[in-house]
C-alpha cells in the first residue's frame, strides 16, 4: 500500500511538474520583447483608416469623411522616445456646389514626429505630436489647384504586441491643423480628425 501511494504521489508530482515548465514556456514565448530592445531598432506600419477635414467648404462639396491609406516608419532614439514619419493618402470625389459638376480631391499629408511610448504587459500605449507638410490637388471643370502647406498635430494610441513575434496590430486618432492659402485670400483647413488601424513589423 505504501508503495502504491508513493508512486501515486510521483506520479501527480511529475504531471504538475510538466504543467509548470509547460507554463513557464508559454509566459517566456508570449513576455513582450519590446521594440526599443538593442537587437529592434524600429517598424514598418501599414495603416487604413478614416478622415475627415474640418473645413465647412469641403464638407459642402464632398462627402465630410473617407478612407485614408498609409505607410508609417519608427526608429527608436532613447527610452522610452520614439521617432516617426508617416505617409498617408486621402481622395474624395464630389459635386460643386452651384453647377453640381464633378470635382475630385487629392490629399497627401507626410507627417514627422516623436511620440512616447510605455510598454504595459503586450500593450503598448503611446502619446506623440509633430509637423506635417501637405500636398493636394484639386481638379473640376473651373479650374485645377496644385498647392502646399504645412501644419501640426497631436497622436494617441496604442500597440498590441504578439510576444516574441516580430508584428503587431495597432490603433490611433489623430488630430492635425494645417490652413492652405488660395487665391483672393480664400484658406482651406487641411487638417481634421483621423482614425486608423494597422498592421507591422518590427526589425
Amino acid at each position: 500500500m505504501i508503495q502504491i501511494n508513493s508512486a501515486g504521489r510521483n506520479g501527480k508530482t511529475d504531471i504538475n511538474n510538466i504543467k509548470f515548465i509547460f507554463f513557464i514556456g508559454i509566459v517566456i514565448f508570449l513576455w513582450p520583447v519590446s521594440i526599443f530592445s538593442a537587437s529592434r531598432q524600429g517598424t514598418l506600419e501599414f495603416l487604413t483608416g478614416r478622415y475627415q477635414l474640418d473645413d465647412p467648404r469641403f464638407k459642402a462639396v464632398y462627402a465630410e469623411n473617407g478612407p485614408v491609406y498609409g505607410l508609417a516608419l519608427s526608429a527608436h532614439l532613447f527610452r522610452p522616445v520614439n521617432f516617426y514619419l508617416e505617409i498617408r493618402y486621402f481622395q474624395r470625389d464630389g459635386f460643386l456646389t452651384y453647377t453640381r459638376e464633378k470635382t475630385q480631391f487629392h490629399l497627401l499629408p507626410l507627417s514627422a514626429g516623436v511620440r512616447a511610448m510605455l510598454p504595459v504587459g503586450i500593450l503598448i500605449p503611446f502619446i506623440g505630436a509633430g509637423a506635417d507638410f501637405y500636398t493636394y490637388y484639386e481638379d473640376n471643370p473651373i479650374g485645377t489647384v496644385l498647392n502646399f502647406t504645412h501644419g501640426y498635430h497631436l497622436a494617441a494610441g496604442l500597440y498590441l504586441q504578439f510576444g516574441r513575434l516580430p508584428l503587431f496590430f495597432s490603433a490611433r486618432v489623430k488630430y492635425s491643423r494645417a490652413t492652405a492659402e488660395e487665391e483672393k485670400g480664400r484658406r482651406i483647413q487641411l487638417g481634421g480628425l483621423e482614425t486608423a488601424l494597422g498592421f507591422g513589423f518590427v526589425f
